[in-house]
């Protein structure tokens, strides 16, 4: 695929690397204060990067990636940061937050490919990716030492087109299993539509064992279940995105938990849910984990709600947005997108702050707030 897999050697030299590097709070303690954040851009279809930039719209480094990327990848402990080609994604990069600089660049298993997405583990030792074995288009979950980059346990998504996953505690994953079969040898052409089913499978990290599995009714088999986030009380949200009529009226934001048995939907005014046009982007929860930020690029919107409620609270509207951020403050979300706009909001205040806007930048579906 055009990217060679690192050495042994360099994977020995990049454990070394990683032992050595500063803690986000020693990080924290060197720099001057201030949130980071870290996203994906391109310029065009040939020109893509990855950047980190600070609250006031400064860039602390960019570096050009052989392909298009889709999201970032915050290490818990250590100052380092990765991203993940966008599906069929062949590479993911880890950068050392300080200098920029690459320390590790990581390929999938044979005949599997990334699907923009991945984690660390708790205690940072460990990298979860989750693959598409093209093949059978069965869905796996691959975990890796951090040290080695050797793939040391491996275990099934129990899915199909496995995309964002989360932790519920250290050793609970949940990942969304969006139920579309493809093959990067027809691109990102969906195979089954006919057949597909979704789902949002809890696994037992330590053993690799189904907990819980949420699927959606029989006539909603064509919602694919893509990003969701976690809070503090492991509350999962979730965006769907549909795949047949533009017209059907079907939900397209729903929460659960590990002991749900179905999902709980959220409920929009008909002329806001339409607005979203059968596709949700990006899905985060504030920092108090109360208020919900769900973007829809297709419509040009981004919808929130009170989570102690389950309440729609109100939107915004932006062409081709669908990154978000949750910041430091309660209640107060970075957006940015395709048009190269970004833009602090404060659904519950009204609030807005615009960063300097740079036109030519398409910033890519997902940005992730640093620790400070």
């Amino acid at each position: 695929m055009g990217i060679k897999v690192i050495s042994r050697r360099n994977l020995i030299k990049s454990g070394l690397l990683f032992s050595s590097l500063s803690s986000w709070q020693l990080l924290a303690q060197e720099e001057k204060p201030s949130q980071l954040f870290a996203s994906a851009f391109s310029l065009n279809s040939q020109q893509h990067f990855f950047t980190v930039f600070n609250e006031e719209g400064k860039v602390s480094w960019q570096q050009a990636l052989p392909d298009r990327a889709h999201a970032p990848i915050v290490h818990p402990t250590k100052a380092l940061i990765a991203v993940v080609a966008r599906r069929p994604g062949f590479y993911l990069d880890i950068y050392d937050i300080q200098t920029g600089s690459r320390v590790l660049r990581l390929t999938p298993e044979e005949n599997h490919h990334f699907y923009g997405h991945g984690l660390f583990s708790a205690d940072g030792r460990k990298l979860i990716t989750q693959e598409n074995h093209y093949p059978s288009g069965e869905g796996r979950i691959f975990v890796r030492s951090l040290e080695s980059g050797q793939v040391i346990q491996q275990f099934p998504s129990y899915g199909i087109g496995p995309h964002e996953s989360s932790l519920i505690d250290e050793n609970i994953l949940v990942i969304a299993n969006g139920g579309l079969k493809t093959h990067p040898e027809n691109d990102r052409r969906i195979l089954n539509l006919d057949s597909m089913q979704a789902n949002l499978a809890f696994i037992s990290l330590a053993t690799g064992e189904l907990i819980n599995k949420i699927t959606l009714p029989a006539n909603l088999h064509q919602l694919s279940i893509r990003h969701l986030d976690v809070n503090s009380k492991g509350k999962v949200a979730l965006g769907f995105q549909y795949q047949g009529d533009e017209w059907d009226d079907v939900p397209l934001i729903a929460t659960a938990d590990m002991t749900s048995k179905a999902f709980e939907l959220l409920d929009l005014p008909m002329t806001t849910k339409r607005r979203l046009k059968q596709y949700c982007g990006s899905v985060t929860f504030d920092q108090s984990g109360h208020t919900l930020a769900v973007s829809s690029p297709k419509g040009g919107i981004v919808v929130y709600w009170d989570m102690k409620t389950n309440q729609f609270i109100g939107q915004h509207n932006y062409q081709d947005v669908c990154g978000i951020s949750p910041t430091s403050n309660k209640n107060e979300f970075l957006i940015t997108t395709g048009r190269g706009k970004r833009i602090f909001v404060n659904p519950i205040t009204g609030d807005k702050n615009t960063l300097a806007n740079t036109p030519n930048w398409r910033w890519d579906n997902h940005i992730h707030r640093l620790p400070s």
